[in-house]
């Protein structure tokens, strides 16, 4: 009855009628929003809810039962849910619940811009890379971010995205590199695919921003498509504003771009800065991800010990920001007081590395969790880090739910 419902209002529904089958729906998909009753044969309805919480607690979940007494009510909701309804639901009851809860959440989500917001460290380079940035969403032009690994290209497009749209606007983001079937060979090689998949991501993000990412591994054919796509676009409420992202230098990307995309995009093109040897940035990362791992980890820590900090400031840091963050969060883990020492070197870079050289670390174990060799550690260091939580994982990979779902079920991950 309840999927019926809902079906009528166009949501897309999966029923389980015990918590085992629920369990491993909600570890293969990225639910939404879960409707669980409390009275259940198997497991009771909130140690189910505990559960979810502990797997994704991005999941908004709204309680049911037949026993509307104000207890089950404040239980429901002192344990993580949404909101409790009671039985027999009236269909608009229920509606209105949900809008109510996905609303709750996104106001949530838009005040809490702790995890993803981007941030401005000291320094000139920094400063005018913001203020270029300000006028590319203040004008919506296209874009072409240039970056090695870890430098905050993600965040940019956000931070893009959140000044020069409303909130209501999409933002849509397509990862070439992750395109792959399961005999490792790239959907994109299929040119009707592939044209057919960049389209349906276009029109995904009519009047919002279409982010693509690893633009050096178009083929040919979405290449041109995106050519098309960017030239042929009228500047009216439904202009979509396109930011494609790659690690590739100018010279290299020069060569594997066909021409006019590529003398179209460079006329607006980001540069991103790297970390090693950036002193001040360095320190002021290393700050910011404090205050971060307290939010997220409910830590309490309140000063690094400099020993560690000049170890950290002299890494090279080929992972970047991203490296950083997990190093702070990996430090965080192993801190149970207010400040981080210096005893923990040997955890966050080695038994045998603990003094850190200039060059790349290759006994560093965040080391591994470079994205061209390693995804597989790197999502499974992240959801150790996360400890277990999908949604902090995510936080710390710099990517949304769906695409740590996607990727988690592409190599087989489990907890």
């Amino acid at each position: 009855m309840l999927k019926s419902w809902l079906v009528k209002k166009d949501f897309k529904i999966e029923t389980a009628t015990n918590v085992n089958d629920a369990k491993q729906m909600i570890k293969e998909q990225p639910f939404d929003l879960i409707l669980s009753d409390i009275k259940m044969p198997d497991v009771d309805g909130f140690t189910f809810l505990s559960w979810v919480k502990k797997f994704d607690s991005d999941i908004i979940v709204i309680m049911m039962t037949g026993f509307a007494d104000i207890e089950s009510a404040v239980a429901s909701m002192k344990s993580g849910a949404a909101d409790f309804i009671s039985k027999p639901i009236e269909p608009e009851e229920l509606f209105r619940k949900i809008e109510e809860a996905f609303m709750m959440h996104e106001n949530r989500q838009r005040r809490n811009r702790f995890c993803n917001e981007f941030i401005l460290p000291p320094g000139e380079e920094y400063y005018q890379l913001l203020n270029q940035l300000d006028t590319l969403a203040e004008n919506k032009a296209h874009l072409l971010i240039i970056g090695d690994r870890g430098t905050g290209k993600n965040s940019i497009v956000k931070y893009i995205h959140d000044k020069g749209f409303h909130l209501c606007t999409p933002l849509v983001k397509m990862d070439v590199e992750g395109l792959s079937n399961k005999n490792g060979k790239r959907q994109l090689n299929n040119p009707e695919a592939s044209e057919s998949l960049l389209m349906e991501k276009f029109r995904e993000a009519k009047g919002g921003l279409l982010s693509i990412r690893n633009v050096d591994q178009l083929d040919i054919n979405l290449q041109d498509e995106l050519l098309n796509i960017l030239t042929r676009q009228n500047r009216d409420d439904n202009f979509t504003q396109v930011i494609v992202t790659t690690e590739k230098r100018d010279v290299e990307l020069q060569k594997i771009l066909i021409p006019k995309l590529y003398h179209l995009l460079e006329k607006n093109c980001v540069v991103l800065p790297s970390l090693k040897g950036k002193k001040q940035v360095i320190v002021a990362f290393i700050s910011y991800f404090i205050r971060f791992a307290n939010f997220t980890l409910d830590k309490n820590i309140e000063s690094i010990d400099p020993k560690l900090q000049q170890q950290l400031v002299d890494y090279a840091w080929p992972g970047n920001i991203q490296e950083l963050k997990n190093m702070i969060m990996k430090a965080a883990l192993h801190t149970e007081g207010t400040h981080i020492t210096a005893k923990i070197a040997p955890d966050l870079f080695g038994r045998n590395n603990t003094r850190i050289e200039s060059g790349p670390a290759t006994t560093n174990p965040i080391h591994k969790l470079r994205k061209e060799n390693y995804e597989k550690e790197k999502i499974m260091e992240a959801l150790e880090l996360a400890r277990g939580n999908k949604t902090m994982a995510a936080s710390i990979l710099n990517i949304d739910r769906k695409t740590l779902y996607n990727k988690m079920k592409l190599y087989n991950v489990s907890l």
